[in-house]
């Protein structure tokens, strides 16, 4: 049969110049399609390129039958798939390209379409998109984003473009040999310069006399949200593997999902509510010496505190149905746009091996910690310790304290005194508190106690015999040497970090008047 270009083509020819041509020359619009090509080599092309590209076997039915079978799809796309077929069919009954285009492109889909044309060589002759497309993409109208295949060729994120257009040539060169319906999954640049994933479910449309491309045509569908969610379970299940017990919390309405359990857990009574579900986990499985320190770590607000500071917050603590030490860790699961946490994981790692391990070594930690965390004068904790153990920790109470008028008993009596006067304070104040309790000291004459489980009343209390106490402190060769201190209160739940510069504020006010306490709740 003696082929011959209608002038519909060569009108189609001269429309869409030669900008493609020039751009990519060895994917020519106009170039001969089948010449020369290696079936082989374009076959690991297209499956080792930066598409995921899919074939699929066409269905051997009449035309007037639907062309995608809707059984292999989710159900919450055979509204789009059932108009893809209706159009799809009608273009195969109505002269294969002017029918065509008015059908599929006047009344549009509510889907992106694109739709290319070739001549009897299969070289391409035109290249369209309709309007959801232009909208998906970010363009207004034809003249925003005209119909060419440079058009195409320039929504393509550019680190990535010269391999999906070759993608696209290598299956129009090797098209007899593919099934009539290909899936291509891959990304494009919107106008704005965002990136969002596609897929594309197109058919070739072969002429019935010769078998050669006539019109390969299909939809694209916006899946940036299903390709996000995949990567998000990705990194979910990775949790899962991590942690011995694991949820996933909406911080908007404390609802979970739980990502990994264990058999300790399963003993807890259920509850819709996260942190609800946790206390029910602690007053089940947990040691009742860490009870009550963990449920007033269940604080939504310093939780999000914590994680906003330092990543994460964590407390270890016993389980007596395990016999096993555990640590708990909160971080963040996830972010809106605006950068606000929606989601926290809730992590929890069985620690036991590893502290055993500390046991055995504790005399070597212990000697460390003496080098690195307590100060060499005053034989408290120092303030490395505070930024590295204590700071991130959450607590009920911070007080600064300061010994008054120090420089004077340093210039009267001595700096050999003044040491001495710091080392008696110091002594005073760590025996005063509890073993879990952290006196430190802040800098120069400066002192900090962290109390992690006291009420309001007990502190004023614990403040007020200090105060008393310090000024039974005196020197036999020195008698004329008294000393004061002033203290500052920051009392609240919350981390120590939050009420450190409220402790300093009320040392402030203390120091108008010395020999004072002034206690702040948060």
């Amino acid at each position: 049969m003696e082929r011959s270009t209608p002038v519909f083509f060569e009108n189609r020819r001269r429309m869409i110049g030669r900008s493609a041509a020039s751009e990519y020359p060895e994917s020519s619009i106009f170039q001969k399609a089948g010449a020369d090509i290696d079936s082989k080599t374009v076959a690991e092309s297209l499956e080792n390129g930066v598409g995921q590209f899919e074939t699929e076997l066409p269905i051997d039915v009449e035309d007037a039958s639907p062309l995608f079978d809707l059984s292999a799809y989710p159900e919450n796309q055979h509204d789009l798939l059932r108009e893809c077929n209706r159009r799809i069919a009608e273009a195969n009954s109505k002269y294969r390209i002017a029918r065509f285009r008015e059908e599929m492109f006047a009344k549009g889909l509510k889907a992106g379409m694109f739709f290319c044309t070739f001549d009897w060589d299969e070289n391409l002759l035109s290249f369209e998109f309709n309007d959801e497309t232009r909208k998906m993409l970010g363009y207004n109208g034809v003249e925003d984003l005209p119909d060419e295949f440079d058009s195409w060729v320039k929504t393509l994120v550019p680190e990535e473009r010269d391999a999906i257009v070759k993608l696209f040539w290598d299956s129009i060169h090797v098209h007899r040999e593919l099934p009539e319906i290909t899936h291509a999954t891959y990304r494009m640049l919107k106008k704005d310069g965002t990136i969002i994933w596609i897929t594309g479910a197109g058919r070739f449309i072969r002429r019935p006399d010769d078998g050669s491309l006539e019109i390969y045509m299909g939809c694209y569908r916006d899946i940036t949200a299903q390709q996000e969610l995949k990567e998000h379970i990705k990194i979910i299940e990775a949790i899962g593997k991590v942690f011995n017990f694991s949820l996933f919390i909406d911080v908007r309405d404390m609802s979970y999902r739980v990502i990994s359990t264990n058999e300790y857990v399963e003993m807890a009574p259920k509850d819709p509510d996260a942190f609800q579900f946790l206390r029910n986990n602690i007053d089940t499985t947990v040691a009742e010496h860490f009870r009550t320190s963990l449920h007033e770590w269940l604080n939504l607000k310093m939780i999000l505190s914590a994680i906003e500071e330092n990543g994460s917050t964590s407390m270890e603590f016993y389980s007596e149905s395990a016999h096993r030490w555990f640590e708990g860790i909160f971080m963040v699961g996830d972010r809106d746009e605006a950068g606000n946490i929606t989601h926290i994981v809730y992590g929890c790692i069985d620690t036991t091996d590893v502290k055993l391990q500390k046991l055995a070594q504790q005399k070597k930690i212990s000697d460390f910690e003496a080098e690195i965390y307590f100060d060499s004068l005053s034989r408290v904790r120092n303030r490395r310790f505070l930024d590295e153990k204590v700071i991130g920790k959450p607590c009920h109470a911070v007080v600064m304290a300061d010994i008054d008028l120090f420089k004077q008993i340093n210039d009267t009596a001595g700096h050999q005194r003044g040491d001495e006067v710091i080392q008696r304070v110091a002594e005073l104040l760590n025996r005063s508190v509890r073993k879990e309790d952290v006196v430190l000291r802040y800098g120069g004459d400066e002192f900090m106690m962290v109390f992690f489980d006291i009420t309001r009343k007990d502190l004023e209390a614990k403040l007020s015999y200090l105060q008393s106490e310090v000024k039974k402190i005196t020197f036999e060769k020195e008698p004329e040497v008294h000393i004061t201190m002033s203290f500052g209160g920051a009392f609240g739940i919350d981390m120590v970090y939050n009420l450190i510069g409220i402790a300093d504020k009320a040392l402030y006010e203390s120091k108008k008047k010395r020999d004072s306490y002034t206690v702040i709740e948060t």
